[in-house]
């Protein structure tokens, strides 16, 4: 009987192992590939040529492009209508009342992250009970260290209905500084 020295064997299964690898490698890719697709591409559609390629305008539905930069607004934690009340004057004050919201990420200040996190996610479910707007919108709440008692609200808005996506001009954004 021949045994085979001990490092043979390792070799062995390193390269079985680094043949699996590149087969999860190539997997992978083949995933990326096809996952950036359009999406008739990736459906195996074909439109017949006789059929029209797209519906008529007055029935398909617009893309909304997304504002990227965010408008951010300020209160004082409190009662739900004390909340509502000053988020609705920024708001108005602002020119965006009539906006959809995109997404909304909202930060409450508070020495330690728990009652911080607390405060943001409370009033991210005042702004969902009282604007329309902002009902479907999906909001997260974070924690800012600070002395409590404020929330900053960043509000990114969907395009206008006419699809300008550009900042609304009375807004302020965080990301101003």
């Amino acid at each position: 009987m021949s045994r085979r020295p001990p490092g043979r064997a390792a070799d062995g299964r390193t390269v079985l192992l680094a043949g699996w690898l590149f087969a999860d490698l190539l997997l992978l890719l083949l995933v990326i590939a096809l996952g950036s697709l359009p999406r008739e591409q990736r459906t195996g559609a074909t439109p017949s040529p006789s059929a029209p390629s797209s519906p008529p305008p007055s029935t398909q539905p617009a893309e909304r492009g997304l504002v990227l930069k965010p408008c951010s607004f300020t209160v004082r934690t409190g009662s739900a209508a004390s909340v509502r009340q000053q988020f609705g004057a920024q708001l108005r004050g602002a020119g965006v009342a009539d906006r959809t919201a995109g997404f909304v990420l909202s930060f409450g200040t508070a020495p330690d992250p728990g009652p911080g996190q607390d405060a943001a996610d409370k009033v991210n479910s005042v702004i969902t009970d009282g604007f329309s707007r902002f009902e479907h919108a999906p909001k997260r709440g974070y924690w800012k260290g600070g002395p409590s008692g404020k929330v900053r609200i960043d509000v990114f808005f969907l395009a206008a209905p006419d699809g300008d996506t550009s900042f609304p001009k009375r807004c302020h954004s965080s990301d101003d500084g």
